[in-house]
């Protein structure tokens, strides 16, 4: 399961573990989330910590330039120097560099939005993407993170791991539907990763977001280990089911097969 903000992490317990920097980062993920600017009392409330604890990271964040302060809302927002991280953790990925020219390419011949996806624990991270030029139902970007047991990406990784590995990790996941059509019962879902594993690709209709399908083929590295998934998303006003297996499946699966070649180790 994902850890939520004030949730201990397993390894706390150990010396080497820094309480303070976790705090830190506890303040940084509670303003990421927010997606606006807070105010202290909101952080507080956010992070569950102590007030004097907030202060002194707050202060310290901002006078480090990690932190802005509007002069006269006096609300905190991330300051651009965060973009820093992101664009290093994208520019030394292997993976999305060797993927690039492919999923370019699956983007313009089909003209649909094209995703390259990583699983971290529970969550697949968005690390590519290439939008459609026609109207989406979904509007994601790079670093947008969702569920795995209910997308296309997520089940695809999965449909490529020991059947009794991914069974566990599909239990530990906090299986909350997110529309009315979400597969969340176990059984369900590890048919789900069967018919992946035997098409070559993950289906999704609507299970994430109404109005969106999705499918998406793993990516395996030399030892045929899951490292991400290449997806394509679609609106269902646009299209119907069939039709996107007729047309964008095979073109999806001769995409990932090309990744795979180029990849060697990772």
């Amino acid at each position: 399961m994902t850890k939520e903000l004030g949730d201990t992490p397993d390894d706390a317990a150990s010396r080497l573990f820094v309480h303070s920097l976790a705090k830190c980062f506890q303040i940084l993920e509670v303003l990421q989330k927010a997606g606006r600017p807070l105010g202290f009392t909101e952080i507080v409330a956010a992070s569950k910590l102590n007030r004097s604890v907030v202060q002194r990271m707050v202060h310290t964040l901002k006078a480090l330039g990690y932190l802005r302060q509007h002069p006269d809302t006096r609300a905190y927002t991330l300051s651009s120097r965060m973009l820093s991280f992101s664009h290093t953790v994208l520019a030394l990925d292997r993976l999305r560099e060797k993927a690039h020219p492919y999923l370019e390419a699956l983007n313009r011949d089909t003209g649909e939005t094209v995703n390259l996806m990583r699983l971290e624990e529970d969550e697949i991270v968005y690390i590519a993407r290439f939008p459609s030029h026609h109207a989406v139902s979904v509007d994601l970007h790079v670093g947008s993170r969702l569920p795995a047991f209910c997308t296309a990406a997520g089940r695809a990784i999965l449909s490529c791991m020991d059947s009794a590995v991914a069974r566990a990790a599909l239990e530990r996941a906090d299986r909350k539907a997110m529309t009315a059509t979400t597969v969340t019962d176990l059984p369900g879902l590890m048919a789900a990763l069967a018919a992946a594993r035997q098409a070559g690709y993950a289906l999704n209709d609507q299970e994430a977001f109404v109005g969106d399908i999705s499918i998406a083929a793993p990516l395996l590295d030399r030892q045929r280990k899951p490292v991400g998934a290449v997806n394509i998303a679609v609106p269902s006003p646009r299209w119907k089911l069939e039709d996107v297996q007729r047309s964008l499946a095979p073109k999806l699966i001769a995409t990932a097969k090309s990744i795979n070649a180029s990849l060697g180790d990772l």
